[in-house]
């Protein structure tokens, strides 16, 4: 048996059967290649996905084409339908399954052209066979090359060269028009060599292959030239993505000139976009050359791309790219080109995107001009176009390019204008995050205007910022322009159009903290107290975490000169924090700049001011307490701010200001002070800090004051119970007082004046004290308060002693108490006559009077004191004749007339001696009386004619 064809003849029998080796390739080509293939499409009908078909024919392509035998031309027929039908199925596959295996349609393809070579093998040779086969392997290898598979081209391509060489032998047999087809696929066949070369990157062979092929002239019909130009354009569209530049302007100029050796109109109508793309890449390569030659080169490609293309998206950015890369940038052709772009667009995203990005680089060089394309770009096309995010994505950019360059006389003009036009059209203002974006630009140069005191020119940014067309910024941000705007008519001092924007705010902007802090500053300039007030006690309200602008409040009422709002500003912090102080605040300073400021406001015109001296006396209470808060053991570290000094400072004020005005002040505010006074006195006694005598005195002083001012309170007050409480407190103080001037006047610690006038004081709280025991119904603390009124003995403090005495009698005789009670109080006021007599008191009247009193109250108690006051008015009346301070006539008369008639009731009573001892009384009175004797002479008649036997009728 002959070897087969392809087989290594050296490896054949004597016996002329093939070696075991041969004969199982033999059986396998015979038996399993076409069933293989039967199965491959029924498989592909089945599952155009099958995941292990493509190992299988791998495999299999490895051994194929066939070697020529007599059985494979018996089954050429066989062989060449799988082939077709294979090759039949990958074009549909294809076609109608966007997402199948590109490799293995590869394979398939591959699969299918082997088979139809294995099958051609053995059939007799001719051209139409070879054109047939070098026209299918040119298509499989193209498709290879498409998908990136290399070694599956290559292996179809050596096979082509063999088609082609065949054909080449046969050049002289072959009609003329198989030579031109003959010529066609040559050409096909060696770019595509030169393709597979510059895939597997070896430029050196795809510049060899690319040598042998010759186009020119009409050889190639449009179809193959546009496809060899596509070829050639992807060769050098990759050398363009990898940097290679010179390389990339000689591969695309080949597919340019290739596809331009034919007319246009014969190609198809994906030529017109393949040169379009051919020439932008070219373009794109020669700019990146930067060098004059190319540079040129590139211009007159653009101008010939705007002749032939004018309406393309890509000519007008080939433009673009080329003004961009001249040393100047011409704004103006650049404007001009954008422009045309925008008219003739359509507008997608990516184009959008496209014209902004140009935009972008156009403000680097004219940000005026930038900012006319973005106006063109909005009127002429976004309107029209209804979409909201792209006419906000440009004004935030015209806005931003505004804003970015220098100060300019019409940006505000001419943004304005835009607002207002974007306004009209469109059906809604922007979006939140839009309208943060451009408020957010737009404050920067609100900030820049402030900065530099160009206060009209801010507040036209403000209101900028407040178009309609951004009234979605938030009530923070609308309240944050209204209060610029409001700085700003403070800085102009248009204090009408601060308060005109504020009452245009919300109710919630007002009642903002920042918002009040202002206005605050407007009312003090305006001297509106009411407004001042209402906004003081919101930012109060605020100030929990943040006491800044409380503390600005203050500062504000210094500045401006106002010592009333300075006052009440420090006032409210004081207040606001308890009258402590923040951290890292000194208290004690805080409450004394306070006081100060307080002090200054007390005498208005001459009168004190009652509200600022109760206010002065809660300051001081606040002060009281937080000092004794400092001195408690959890507070140790800021005892240190509350020092003696401190404590000194607070006593000697409170008690100056009370001294001083204490005949203004209303007895409540004088009480709160002198007890503060009080108890800054007793800190520095626990600290055992007192300053000697001064302070000591300071003390006394304050418990007679405060005695003085409790009294007048519980007299004034209407309330039984509150007047009772404020009686408590004058026993208290008078207490307190007496203690101490006692202890003081034991030790001698003052002067004979200075020991008067303590003694005088003493006598007076002794009588307060007598009036609070009364009135509160102390009954037995009388006895003692009446002893200490005899402790230093002076008659000129007796006349109010007297009074009170007589009231408190009557006060008993109401009570209905024990007699016990009214001898004391007739012993007392009998004691206030001798010791008044004995002391000489000039005012006999007065003591006339005490007399006449003592003597009617104790008729009807004890008649043995009635007869005493007769007698001492006896006495008295005959040392005083002939003075000028003699015994009233018209007292000596009642007494005398009154001892009389009481002598004539016991007459009538048939009691002759008290008769006898009253009409006696009555006579030595009327003895002294300076009449001359008549009133003598008339009651000594009547005596005379009274009847001693006991028969008279007891008439006179």
């Amino acid at each position: 048996m002959r070897c087969l064809r392809g087989w290594n003849h050296n490896a054949c029998t004597h016996s002329g059967s093939p070696p075991a080796s041969d004969l199982k390739d033999w059986r396998k080509v015979h038996f399993y290649i076409p069933s293989f293939s039967k199965g491959v499409a029924e498989r592909l009908r089945a599952d155009p996905r099958d995941i292990n078909l493509s190992a299988e024919l791998q495999s299999h392509t490895r051994t194929l084409p066939l070697a020529p035998s007599t059985v494979n031309a018996a089954r050429q027929e066989e062989l060449d339908g799988l082939g077709t039908e294979l090759w039949n199925i990958s074009t549909r596959l294809r076609r109608d399954d966007t997402n199948c295996d590109k490799k293995l349609l590869c394979l398939l393809r591959v699969f299918a052209f082997l088979l139809l070579d294995s099958g051609q093998q053995s059939s007799r040779s001719n051209t139409q066979n070879y054109v047939r086969l070098l026209k299918v392997a040119l298509k499989a290898a193209r498709f290879c090359l498409d998908q990136k598979q290399a070694e599956l081209c290559l292996k179809v391509l050596e096979r082509a060269a063999h088609f082609e060489d065949d054909l080449a032998k046969l050049e002289n047999q072959i009609s003329p028009e198989d030579g031109r087809v003959h010529l066609r696929l040559k050409a096909e066949y060696f770019i595509l060599r030169t393709a597979l070369a510059w895939r597997q990157s070896r430029l050196d062979i795809a510049e060899h292959m690319f040598s042998k092929c010759v186009i020119s002239g009409n050889q190639l019909d449009p179809a193959t030239t546009e496809s060899i130009s596509d070829l050639l354009y992807e060769i050098g569209k990759d050398l363009l993505n990898q940097k290679q530049y010179e390389l990339a302007v000689k591969w695309l100029e080949r597919s340019h000139d290739v596809l331009g050796e034919q007319e246009l109109e014969k190609l198809s109508a994906d030529a017109g976009e393949l040169k379009l793309s051919i020439l932008q890449s070219l373009i794109q390569a020669l700019l990146k050359l930067q060098n004059c030659e190319a540079q040129q080169k590139a211009l007159e490609l653009v101008n010939l791309l705007e002749t032939d293309y004018s309406d393309k998206m890509v000519v007008s950015l080939l433009k673009l790219e080329l003004l961009s890369s001249a040393k100047t940038l011409d704004s103006d052709q650049y404007y001009n080109t954008l422009l045309r772009m925008i008219r003739s667009v359509v507008l997608t995203e990516t184009n959008f995107k496209t014209i902004m990005h140009h935009i972008h680089k156009l403000k680097d060089h004219s940000i005026t001009t930038a900012c006319k394309t973005i106006d063109d770009l909005i009127t002429l096309r976004l309107f029209s176009a209804e979409r909201l995010d792209w006419i906000e994505k440009a004004t935030i950019t015209r806005i931003w390019l505004s804003t970015k360059g220098p100060d300019q006389g019409n940006v505000l003009e001419s943004l304005q204008e835009l607002f207002d036009i974007v306004s009209r059209n469109m059906k809604g203002s922007f979006g939140a995050p839009a309208t943060h974006a451009a408020q957010t630009l737009l404050w920067k140069r609100t900030e820049a205007a402030y900065n530099q005191s160009q206060y009209e020119i801010t507040e036209a940014w403000c209101r900028l910022s407040a178009h309609p067309l951004l009234e979605k910024a938030g009530d923070l941000n609308k309240a944050k322009i209204d209060r610029k705007i409001i700085l700003c008519a403070l800085a102009r001092q248009d204090y009408a159009a601060a308060r005109g924007i504020f009452f245009q705010m919300s109710e919630a902007d007002k009642a903002a903290a920042m918002t009040r802090y202002l206005m605050y500053k407007v009312s003090l300039r305006s001297a509106d107290a009411g407004l001042a007030a209402e906004c003081l006690d919101v930012v109060c309200q605020h100030s929990t975490k943040d006491d800044t602008l409380l503390y600005a409040c203050v500062l504000e009422a210094q500045q401006a000169g106002d010592k009333r709002q300075a006052v009440i500003a420090l006032q409210k912090v004081l207040e606001k924090y308890g009258y402590g102080a923040p951290v890292g605040v000194h208290l004690p300073a805080l409450l004394r700049c306070t006081a100060r400021l307080l002090l200054s406001e007390l005498i208005v015109e001459g009168v004190v001011n009652q509200s600022v001296a109760e206010e002065l006396g809660k300051l001081f209470e606040g002060a009281v307490v937080q000092a004794k808060a400092a001195r408690r053991p959890q507070n140790a570290q800021v005892q240190h701010s509350f020092t003696t000094v401190e404590l000194e400072w607070f006593s000697k004020n409170s008690y100056n200001i009370s001294l001083k005005y204490c005949a203004e002040l209303s007895p409540k505010s004088l009480t709160r002070l002198l007890a503060a006074c009080i108890q800054f006195i007793e800190l520095l006694d626990k600290e055992d800090q007192l300053q000697g005598k001064e302070t000591l005195i300071r003390r006394i002083f304050c418990d007679f004051l405060s005695a003085c001012a409790f009294i007048a309170l519980a007299r004034a007050e209407d309330n039984i119970q509150a007047s009772l409480q404020n009686y408590l407190a004058v026993r208290r103080h008078a207490q307190s007082f007496r203690n101490l001037a006692l202890q003081q006047m034991q030790e001698k610690a003052f002067g004979d004046s200075a020991k008067d006038d303590l003694i005088a004081k003493y006598f007076q709280i002794i009588k307060f004290e007598l009036e609070a025991v009364l009135k509160l119904e102390d009954w037995n603390a009388m006895d003692d308060l009446f002893q200490e009124c005899w402790k230093y003995e002076n008659p000129h403090h007796y006349e109010t002693l007297a009074d009170l005495v007589l009231v408190i009698h009557s006060c008993v005789l109401k009570a209905d108490l024990d007699g016990s009670y009214q001898a004391k109080i007739l012993a007392v006021l009998q004691k206030i006559i001798n010791l008044s007599w004995r002391h000489g008191s000039r005012d006999i009247t007065k003591l006339a009077r005490w007399i006449r009193c003592l003597f009617q109250i104790s008729l009807s108690f004890d008649e043995n004191i009635s007869l005493q006051c007769l007698d001492q008015a006896t006495n008295i009346a005959q040392k005083r004749q002939n003075e000028p301070n003699h015994y009233p006539a018209s007292e000596l008369e009642w007494l005398a007339t009154t001892s009389f008639n009481r002598a004539v009731d016991f007459y009538c009573a048939s009691d002759d001696a008290n008769c006898k001892l009253w009409a006696e009384k009555a006579l030595s009175l009327a003895a002294v009386a300076e009449d001359k004797g008549a009133l003598r002479d008339l009651l000594f008649e009547k005596y005379s004619g009274l009847a001693w036997d006991g028969a008279g009728d007891g008439s006179r």
